[in-house]
């Protein structure tokens, strides 16, 4: 372990960090976080399979081949036991048991869809550079995304049901912080298997309001712009908490950033009036979020109230 302990980079820690944390990630999410190209990620990756710090899997696909999926190795488990001062903490994240089992879950392209969508906002952030403060602050896993929220659940209404979200970002944009939480849609779900995770969501956004807290923003995003439409308008038919703020997008992380040029981040219509900051204003007077060609901040126009 000391052997592979001192060849590692800075850059190699924290990408092992991350594979650890998000449980798999793909050459291309890696390469996005920390890599300059596709092909000196593959080499470096390569390395750090060889060392055991790592190890990959490729799923079977009917047509084509798909990338090389990561996973924490035994060395990398001890290296980061290490850092934590814990040396059992990532022991099960690679018993051989487990890793067989998300090799084989059917949620694996659900969970590699999720990380691609914040690895590709962790790679616009390093394309657009440090000036700007663009970045991605935090990124949280689905597990450490619930705890998040139970945390901010006021004490006596802890019988709430917490949701269990995708993950969790801040992301950090022209002095503009926003805190979100990610519902990755591959599209394999009903419609009303979607609308069912509303009451949950708004009944923790009342309660956090109730304790002068704000929800974070729901955001939705769709493989394609036909199944954002049907989404949207059965999303705005069952919304009814004001509290709760929603957007929507469809992108594909691998081919689109979805802070680039070509993302849009819209409010659904809704079927109600809903509040406004401008008081009373009848709904056919109420101006809609403008959304530029160019946004410079993808959450700028959908941070407000679902309408």
């Amino acid at each position: 372990m000391l052997a592979a302990a001192s060849h590692l980079t800075a850059r190699d820690r924290r990408l092992v960090r991350a594979v650890a944390e998000h449980r798999v990630l793909t050459t291309g999410q890696l390469a996005a976080l920390g890599f300059g190209s596709v092909i000196t990620a593959r080499h470096r990756l390569t390395v750090l399979v060889e060392a055991g710090v790592l190890r990959r899997f490729r799923p079977h696909r009917e047509v084509g081949s798909a990338p090389w999926h990561y996973l924490l190795g035994p060395i990398g488990a001890a290296l980061l036991g290490a850092e934590d001062g814990d040396e059992r903490k990532w022991a099960s994240a690679v018993r051989a048991d487990r890793q067989l089992a998300l090799e084989r879950s059917q949620r694996l392209a659900h969970l590699t869809g999720a990380n691609g969508f914040f690895a590709a906002l962790a790679a616009h952030a390093r394309q657009a550079g440090d000036g700007d403060g663009t970045g991605l602050r935090e990124w949280l896993n689905e597990t450490a995304t619930h705890a998040w929220l139970f945390e901010r659940v006021p004490e006596g209404l802890r019988y709430l049901e917490v949701p269990n979200p995708d993950g969790l970002g801040v992301w950090v944009q022209d002095g503009h912080e926003t805190t979100f939480v990610l519902e990755y849609d591959t599209g394999s779900e009903h419609l009303t298997q979607l609308t069912a995770k509303l009451p949950a969501y708004g009944n923790l956004a009342q309660a956090l309001a109730s304790a002068g807290l704000r929800f974070p923003l729901l955001l939705f995003c769709f493989p394609t712009p036909r199944r954002e439409g049907s989404a949207r308008r059965a999303l705005a038919a069952c919304h009814d908490t004001p509290a709760m703020r929603i957007a929507t997008t469809a992108t594909h992380p691998e081919r689109t950033s979805p802070a680039g040029r070509a993302a849009r981040w819209r409010c659904p219509p809704s079927t109600r009036p809903c509040p406004t900051p401008g008081g009373n204003t009848p709904p056919s007077q109420r101006q809609r979020p403008t959304w530029p060609r160019r946004p410079a901040n993808p959450w700028k126009g959908a941070t407000v109230t679902i309408r």
